[in-house]
């Protein structure tokens, strides 16, 4: 033995002993034969020495002394080196313990192979590394693999790695033979090919070696790993405890290979004709599997499977076979995620699942809306989940329980909310729990948002303030203070040309009509409103035509109409608006065509119908209203025809003459649509069957107990 030098481990808590020996030497073989009995693992002229304990209480002195005494190949004049390197060991800390124990001294002298890197990587040196796959043991393949994978770091090697056709056979052939049995050195590996496939200029490089077929070698490792894995669980539950511990190493060593074959793939897929093959292998399903080999422990396998998921979901077809094996479930199980990049990639998976109206319970139900909820002051799409989820009846109770409506009011009334921030708030505040947290016991809230969107004219914020107007009780009794500003605004702006001021003054009109509690007759008065609602409500009306024509219906007249209805309900108020009733009559009967406009005209006369004293006025003998509401009874609309038909109730209440008149109307009806029927010529029913002719006639409706067939007398 010439020369010997002691290095440390660069990762492993373990010594490296290098020495030259000269083979024909008689003390060489007498060396080599005691190493031998030392069970030591060889690496040609190397040594590897694995220490157990490097705390700060290990005697460096007795520990170089135990090292000498076994290792017999160290000479003692390297005793000083060797004391410097367990020095430097034991400072450097624990990085790597190993997991048997196989004596009770601080040495263990290990065969198995090496996980770290090795640093001393050469591009000149390729032919070597080729010739390490050829090596006996996974130690020496996996050295070849370390240092091709060290290389394949720099990008400026990679071009000359892809273009070396012999290395990539013998990365194929190796993965394709190892991985099975070595994880280091198929992960090693298949991360070599994830650092070329990182830029796409080289795809094509990568595939043209169809011999190596690396990306259907992926694929086969997941289809078996999986299987593998669910074998492992199964055995898991029988075992021994070290057996178990084996697993368990084993399954974690898995995670990483298959991270690094998901990470490979997702890259390749960037070519939409190499990610349609890789579906084809049932892929999308194996990578649910993944995500549930995953879930119990975050780790890079989650997150390189979130990531390509994310990117198949794009397709309606992957996202129906991701449902049909329950990844929405798997994908709730990981919250809470602290990492920032997985849960960014989480949630935008999830929002692309959620515009399918039948997956949002399911995300509800799984819990999702109190972690989304945490997230809204940091996590913009967190928020934009948040808008989704807000669109659920079942969302908006549960995060009256969370703290989503503080964050979202401090954005909001910040000044720094976003568009998005409001209209979540404008879903919850449908809520009538939410919106009363959101006014606050005194109004507070309320009146800050009401400021807030009248001085800036936001018309997202006043949106919300008419969704909270929209709910009866408490909350109404707060805007009676905002009633005068909200319809001096509405009356300014409300027809104004511009779409931006028109549209604001519409909102404001919109949250008055809402106010069933405020003293309408008392307001009508002070701000003077039955000539210009007249004025607004006249406006496109042609009363030189003998039919009335209503050219264009604005969207301020529907909210006026409502507004009205709203007020009628209070008789005071009432009798104020009676000047308006022919303005009704004549809107009636040049709107049918629009059945909300209709509905609400109704709806007005309905309120008009209740007083007594009112009622009259609408009743006469030559009444129009009362033809129209006969014409519409049998509306197609079944929202008109009911409101028709309360309002007929009540004028067949109030007079008889209307009762009798109504009654007639009725039958005439009933018996023009038996004339019809019984008058319809028998070929017209060539062409269907008894179950079809039923169904189209409604016989059982006018069934009076007689048979046609039979006669009279």
């Amino acid at each position: 033995m010439n020369q010997v030098s002691i290095d440390a481990h660069p990762s492993d808590q373990a010594i490296i002993v290098r020495f030259e020996q000269s083979p024909s030497s008689s003390a060489g073989i007498s060396i080599k034969k005691r190493a031998s009995s030392a069970n030591v693992e060889s690496l040609g002229h190397q040594k590897i020495i694995h220490l157990k304990e490097m705390s700060l209480d290990v005697d460096i002195r007795a520990l170089s002394n135990v090292i000498l005494q076994k290792c017999l190949f160290i000479p003692a004049t390297s005793r000083s080196q060797l004391e410097q390197v367990l020095f430097y060991i034991q400072k450097r800390g624990n990085q790597r313990i190993s997991a048997r124990s196989r004596s009770s001294s601080a040495v263990s002298f290990d065969r198995r192979p090496i996980h770290s890197p090795t640093i001393s990587a050469e591009l000149g040196k390729i032919d070597e590394y080729i010739e390490c796959f050829y090596g006996e043991t996974s130690v020496e393949k996996n050295k070849g693999a370390v240092a091709l994978y060290e290389l394949s770091k720099n990008p400026q090697n990679l071009t000359q790695l892809v273009n070396n056709e012999t290395l990539m056979m013998a990365l194929a052939r190796v993965f394709r033979e190892d991985w099975k049995k070595h994880f280091e050195v198929g992960t090693n590996i298949m991360n070599l090919f994830v650092n070329i496939s990182k830029f796409s200029c080289l795809h094509g490089i990568l595939l043209h070696h169809k011999a190596c077929m690396i990306g259907t070698l992926c694929v086969n490792a997941m289809e078996h790993e999986t299987k593998r894995y669910d074998f492992w669980i199964a055995e898991m539950k029988k075992t021994d405890q070290e057996t178990l511990r084996k697993l368990k190493t084993a399954i974690r060593k898995q995670a990483m290979l298959l991270a690094a074959c998901v990470t490979f793939l997702t890259n390749l897929a960037t070519d939409i004709s190499v990610e349609l093959k890789m579906v084809r292998r049932n892929l999308v399903a194996l990578l649910v599997k993944c995500l549930q080999m995953s879930s119990e422990s975050t780790s890079s396998l989650t997150t390189a499977t979130i990531k390509f998921l994310l990117k198949l979901s794009i397709f309606d077809e992957n996202k129906i076979v991701m449902e049909q094996n329950g990844t929405i479930e798997k994908l709730l199980k990981l919250f809470p995620i602290q990492d920032p990049e997985l849960r960014k990639a989480v949630i935008m998976l999830l929002f692309n699942f959620s515009f399918d109206s039948k997956n949002l319970p399911k995300m509800v139900n799984g819990g999702l809306v109190p972690h989304m909820a945490s997230l809204l002051d940091s996590d913009t799409k967190a928020l934009n989940m948040m808008y989704l989820l807000s669109c659920n009846d079942d969302a908006k109770a549960m995060l009256a329980y969370t703290d989503a409506i503080k964050l979202l009011m401090k954005d909001v009334l910040s000044g720094t909310g976003s568009e998005v921030t409001k209209a979540v708030l404008l879903n919850i505040c449908l809520e009538k729990r939410n919106a009363q947290l959101v006014c606050g016991q005194r109004g507070q809230g309320l009146d800050l948002l009401m400021e807030m969107s009248i001085n800036s004219r936001d018309l997202m914020l006043i949106k919300v303030v008419r969704a909270i107007s929209s709910h009866e009780g408490a909350t109404q009794n707060m805007f009676l203070k905002w009633i005068e500003t909200l319809i001096g605004i509405a009356k300014n702006e409300g027809a104004d040309n511009s779409e931006s001021k028109s549209s604001f003054g519409l909102e404001c009109m919109g949250t008055v009509a809402e106010l069933k509690v405020a003293p309408w007759a008392k307001i009508i008065q002070s701000e003077n409103l039955v000539p210009w609602m007249k004025t607004q409500l006249q406006e496109g009306i042609d009363e030189s035509e003998e039919v009335t024509v209503l050219r264009d219906i604005k969207p301020l007249q529907l909210q006026i109409v409502i507004a009205c209805g709203t007020m009628a309900r209070q008789l005071d108020a009432a009798r104020l608006l009676a000047p308006l009733i022919d303005t009704f009559v004549q809107l009636l009967q040049s709107c049918q065509i629009d059945d909300e406009f209709v509905v609400q005209l109704l709806y007005v006369f309905l309120q008009f119908l209740k007083h007594k004293e009112l009622s009259a006025r609408l009743m006469t003998q030559d009444s129009a209203l009362g033809a129209h509401m006969i014409d519409l009874m049998h509306d197609a609309n079944a929202v008109v025809r009911e409101v028709c038909d309360n309002a007929l109730l009540i004028m067949g209440e109030h007079s008889k003459e209307w009762a009798k008149r109504i009654a007639g109307e009725r039958f005439k009806w009933h018996n023009a649509q038996w004339l019809e029927m019984v008058e319809r010529d028998d070929s017209e029913f060539v062409d269907y069957d008894d179950e079809d002719f039923g169904a189209d006639l409604k016989f059982d409706h006018y069934d009076d107990g007689f048979d046609m067939n039979e006669p009279l007398f």
